[in-house]
């Protein structure tokens, strides 16, 4: 597939591809680019030029929120293993974002110089949507309700009590 995807992008494309500080991410770059180029993927999958987008829409997303921290950073920025890093990630304390190659990323927003963002936690908690790119997504969204502000702004302005009631209304009109 890499073989076939790869005859059909210019050299520019390759470049960007083989560029991308990870694989997936090279692969991603590559699909994305060739998607909008009239390059017929669905001859090597279907729902490869879906993918590709949503790569893509997710790596923006990153990018947006700060870039990403492996747990080792955000282990040694809050003074902390990495197996308590885990534990704060499993119990919904931290947010973090699968790379898929089994690992997570922990969005660079969620964190000030003087370590988590006060009510994260609550937050987080407080999602009735699970997806942590879709709480990611949310974070990072501009709100009506916070004064156009985002969840992850009203947090470090110290709106904690009114961003935790976005985060608990987003998604309501899903349930």
């Amino acid at each position: 597939m890499l073989e076939r995807v790869s005859s059909s992008a210019s050299s520019e494309a390759l470049k960007s591809a083989l560029s991308s500080p990870t694989d997936v991410g090279g692969v991603a770059t590559l699909l994305s680019d060739l998607a909008p180029l009239g390059v017929d993927l669905s001859a090597v999958d279907p729902f490869v030029e879906a993918m590709a987008r949503g790569a893509a829409v997710k790596r923006e997303l990153l990018t947006s929120g700060g870039g990403g921290l492996t747990s080792s950073q955000v282990s040694s920025a809050l003074g902390i293993t990495r197996q308590a890093v885990d534990k704060r990630r499993i119990r919904h304390a931290l947010l973090a974002v699968p790379n898929g190659s089994g690992e997570y990323v922990y969005p660079a927003c969620q964190f000030t110089a003087d370590g988590v963002i006060p009510g994260l936690e609550e937050v987080l908690r407080a999602f009735r949507i699970r997806s942590p790119w879709t709480q990611l997504s949310a974070l990072l969204a501009p709100a009506p309700a916070l004064a156009g502000k985002t969840i992850a702004e009203a947090l470090k302005s110290g709106v904690i009590e009114r961003a935790v009631a976005v985060a608990a209304s987003f998604g309501e009109q899903a349930a």
